[in-house]
């Protein structure tokens, strides 16, 4: 865990950083610089206050959130964008994942951040046959999903629902979704997905075995 950052050290932090190549207020896509790798965008985030990394992820998502309603992409994005990953198709092939399709089952809040440690940990063609990467990319897949779960009780879109909103929804159903949407939703699953993508960057920090 790292270390809390005072006030004073923030401000510091992000003053520098903001004439850098890191903005306390940035939500968008880092434009590539030379050849910086996501393996040193990965390392510069180690180097940074953790609140500070923190924070930035909070805008990310909120602004994602506000812009697509969409947990999966929002998480997915949030993350990609911190540690300066490349999954373009990635952020479209989640486009119908929260909730696997709206039908209650597992919250896009964890599909996201799964698909980064699939892209930061996993194997690609070239190595399909390499059983220890897939071995050791569920390490902290699971180690994510374990924590998901302590803290919302459930990997499930429905059983979410009924800890945030008292009651779950069939978002297919289109009286439904007017009532989910009318209940405050985005700001009540931003709540979660502010949380999922902190505790997918924890891990992501904490952890050097990346194979980037």
């Amino acid at each position: 865990m790292g270390k809390k950052l005072k006030r004073r050290d923030f401000i510091g932090w992000a003053g520098a950083l903001a004439a850098g190549s890191f903005m306390l207020g940035a939500c968008f896509r880092d434009k590539e610089t030379g050849k910086s790798t996501a393996g040193d965008k990965i390392e510069e985030n180690r180097a940074m206050p953790r609140d500070l990394v923190f924070t930035l992820l909070d805008q990310k998502v909120d602004h994602y959130m506000q812009l697509s309603y969409n947990c999966a992409q929002s998480s997915y994005l949030a993350l990609e964008e911190q540690f300066g990953l490349k999954g373009d198709q990635v952020l479209k092939a989640l486009t119908p994942l929260p909730g696997i399709a709206e039908r209650g089952e597992t919250c896009g809040a964890v599909t996201g951040p799964l698909m980064v440690f699939g892209l930061i940990y996993g194997r690609g063609k070239d190595r399909l046959d390499d059983w220890n990467i897939y071995r050791d990319s569920l390490v902290p897949s699971g180690k994510f999903c374990r924590l998901f779960e302590q803290e919302f009780g459930s990997t499930m879109c429905r059983d979410i629902q009924k800890d945030k909103f008292g009651r779950s929804f069939d978002l297919t159903n289109p009286e439904d979704l007017r009532e989910f949407q009318a209940a405050d939703a985005t700001a009540r699953c931003s709540s979660v997905v502010r949380k999922a993508v902190r505790m997918a960057a924890e891990i992501i920090l904490d952890n050097t075995n990346e194979l980037l």
